[in-house]
């Protein structure tokens, strides 16, 4: 796997699920016969938490082609990426929440190719193919970057108004038009969301 079309796509689905956890924590630490009281020691951490098996998989695969990174993922479906030097290359492109991320330069002024991958990591994390295309975010800057990159691909597409509820934050839907679902489906290619096939 090409490493840039892999980090692309790790990337994208970083934007979508994906989370970067600074901590502090104090404690008592025992060192051989001395004690010693350790204050505010920092941690850092990206966090990927998903049930779908596939994305999981998927994340592992991404992050070994690009940065050769051996991943495992815990019990409860999350995968811990706690390495400095990946957490600060990956961070160095786009910062990481759910209000915070946007698609990196390398993607906008890439290739169709290192578009169409960013655009599969993050509708496979914040999209869905039921019914109609769709991406959600409360991120409306980062959303409208994507919709740079579907109209560069020419997906004609819409943001709708703002679904609003009761102490959550606006919710904005990118929807692509309906006569452009298959071609995008074969165009992106998703991992994990694919139209259910009805018998």
């Amino acid at each position: 796997m090409n490493s840039q079309l892999a980090l692309a796509e790790l990337l994208g689905l970083l934007c979508a699920e994906g989370s970067h956890i600074i901590a502090y924590s104090s404690y008592w630490d025992k060192s051989g016969d001395k004690l010693r009281y350790v204050k505010n020691k920092r941690s850092e951490r990206i966090e990927f938490y998903n049930k779908d098996s596939k994305l999981l998989n998927r994340l592992k695969d991404l992050l070994f082609a690009a940065f050769d990174y051996h991943a495992s993922i815990t019990k409860d479906n999350k995968i811990n990426i706690g390495k400095r030097k990946t957490i600060g290359e990956i961070i160095t492109h786009t910062e990481l929440g759910h209000l915070k991320w946007k698609v990196p330069f390398f993607v906008k002024c890439g290739s169709d190719n290192i578009k169409i991958a960013f655009i599969r990591g993050f509708f496979d994390g914040d999209g869905t193919c039921i019914n109609r295309i769709r991406f959600f975010s409360t991120n409306i800057n980062g959303l409208k970057d994507v919709s740079v990159l579907l109209q560069h691909l020419n997906f004609k597409h819409t943001i709708q108004k703002p679904i609003i509820k009761q102490n959550r934050k606006p919710c904005y839907t990118l929807q692509v038009s309906e006569r452009k679902k298959e071609t995008f489906l074969n165009t992106i290619k998703p991992i994990s969301k694919r139209p259910v096939l009805r018998g």
